[in-house]
């Protein structure tokens, strides 16, 4: 088993804030399956699923 990282198995995708979790390859895709993201009206956005940086407490 691999490392995944300090991220949780879900997490906001950083561009378009829907949920992200890692595909069996462990490349980070939409819950809705979808790689790249989609804007409001749902099209096709130039950024594809990452999660957002956690922000540790202090």
């Amino acid at each position: 088993m691999t490392a995944t990282g300090c991220w949780p198995r879900v997490s906001r995708c950083r561009w378009c804030a829907c949920p992200v979790l890692r595909d069996n390859d462990g490349t980070w895709i939409h819950a809705n399956l979808s790689y790249v993201c989609r804007d409001r009206f749902g099209g096709l956005a130039a950024t594809t699923a990452e999660p957002e940086e956690l922000r540790r407490a202090s």
